[in-house]
């Protein structure tokens, strides 16, 4: 029996949207039937349409899609949520399926493997990309628990940049943390942004109530 499954699109990149709709247009079977950019319209267009697959993308400008998948689910609870990411950190994984997901895969992949992403999820079964599967099954294996997304994403940082966040949510300035554990200023600067990026946080204020939450102010590195 033949199917026919509707498509939003959420992603803020104009060219892989455009990509992405003209790999699914081959199909007879599949449609796009809405974008959207931000995670603002991305609720209100998934409401609206309620597709039968969501391509969501994890970097969105006002809120992480981690994060909308739940906003998402409330609006449509039927759709099926594809993750496309660039990353293969495993905690983004478990967060996205702790959170409703139902499939993940990575953009360097797309040209080969979106199409049956797209139809194994439309079917109710859950997709995860072959490079990240072993990651995650190990994962699984260790039995890794977290208290709380925060402390799953702060688990994903290097030593290097759990220091220097932990020292920047202390007030020190990129020379005082230099100084301390010998490297440039400039790497402080490499380090605080690649953290804060994978943190999706994006003020010291956030830092130090993450830092805070997870009770490692007084845990000082440096």
């Amino acid at each position: 029996m033949n199917y026919n499954y509707n498509i939003v699109i959420i992603d803020d990149h104009k060219i892989l949207v455009s990509g992405l709709r003209l790999l699914i247009e081959t199909q007879n079977d599949l449609h796009v039937v809405g974008e959207a950019n931000n995670g603002a319209s991305a609720v209100k267009i998934v409401q609206e349409k309620k597709p039968d697959v969501i391509l969501l993308d994890i970097s969105l400008p006002d809120i992480s899609g981690l994060d909308l998948i739940t906003k998402l689910k409330n609006v449509s609870p039927d759709s099926k949520i594809l993750i496309l990411t660039m990353h293969d950190n495993q905690c983004f994984l478990q967060i996205g399926f702790d959170n409703g997901a139902n499939g993940f895969l990575v953009k360097k992949a797309v040209d080969e493997d979106l199409i049956y992403a797209i139809k194994t999820v439309a079917r109710g079964e859950n997709y995860i990309h072959p490079s990240l599967l072993n990651k995650f099954i190990k994962r699984h294996e260790n039995k890794v628990n977290y208290d709380s997304n925060e402390e799953l994403l702060w688990s994903s940082l290097s030593a290097r940049e759990q220091e220097v966040l932990i020292g920047i949510a202390h007030g020190y300035s990129y020379k005082e943390i230099a100084k301390k554990i010998f490297i440039s200023e400039k790497t402080v600067a490499t380090y605080r942004y690649r953290g804060m990026e994978k943190l999706y946080i994006k003020t010291k204020s956030e830092l130090t109530d993450m830092v805070l939450k997870l009770n490692l102010f007084f845990n000082e590195k440096l």
